[in-house]
């Protein structure tokens, strides 16, 4: 009897990682590769930031959807600076990107914002890992900059790309976990992480696999800056997934 306790506990366990695994999801090219990503940061002129948002809506919302190449664009408005906005934006190629930024909506979201944009910088990365699930409406957005010792890079990035992996397939409230490190300095990691709601974020924050992976890390970072979002409500793209 212990042993069939036994088997069945074990059963209910895979089953259970096994449903956490389906909604998860590695957003990929169709060869398996990783898809272009780079972050764009727009500041709005002073009190700005919600109309460019809503000239996005009006006119890019209803077309992007049709761009098979356009896997996603995730944002965040900084707390600190309501006036900035930081997009993370992932294609299936250079040409997915091309067809996106010379496209009729585009060209028409960029004339109608121009007056009330004050800066846009483009910051090219290369994608580490970049995980969410497959569907699902995030809330909290945090995103991190961290500078990692040289000689620790290929190590921490195993690390923290295990646990990306790990969270988005066995922690129900983590919805998305996109790591990127800059081109012209590999050792500057950019982050984005997507939380269903603050408890679920509290919830992972406080988890013993964050805290073991915050001190396996710490001697490794030179620095590091978090910036807290304002609440939003990011809908996960269904594009670009692979198993």
């Amino acid at each position: 009897m212990e042993n069939l306790k036994r088997i069945l506990a074990s059963l209910i366990g895979v089953m259970i990682l096994s449903t956490a695994s389906v909604n998860a999801r590695s957003i990929r090219t169709p060869d398996g590769n990783m898809p272009l990503v780079h972050w764009a940061v727009v500041e709005s002129t002073d009190g700005d930031m919600q109309k460019i948002i809503d000239i996005g809506a009006k006119v890019l919302a209803p077309v992007v959807p049709s761009e098979s190449g356009t896997y996603c664009l995730y944002g965040g408005i900084d707390v600190e600076n309501p006036n900035v906005m930081r997009l993370l934006e992932i294609y299936e190629s250079f040409e997915a990107y091309r067809i996106h930024g010379s496209s009729e909506a585009f060209q028409q979201y960029r004339a109608e914002r121009l007056p009330i944009l004050k800066g846009l910088k483009i910051l090219e990365v290369n994608g580490i890992v970049l995980e969410q699930k497959s569907e699902g409406v995030g809330t909290i957005v945090y995103m991190r900059r961290i500078e990692v010792e040289p000689a620790q890079l290929a190590k921490y990035q195993q690390l923290v790309s295990e646990e990306a992996i790990r969270a988005i397939r066995e922690d129900s409230g983590v919805m998305g976990m996109f790591i990127t490190a800059e081109q012209a300095n590999p050792n500057i990691i950019h982050t984005m992480e997507i939380y269903k709601n603050a408890a679920a974020y509290e919830n992972y924050v406080n988890s013993p696999k964050n805290q073991e992976l915050t001190k396996k890390t710490k001697s490794m970072i030179i620095s590091a800056k978090t910036i807290e979002n304002l609440p939003t409500k990011i809908i996960l793209s269904d594009k670009g997934f692979r198993q």
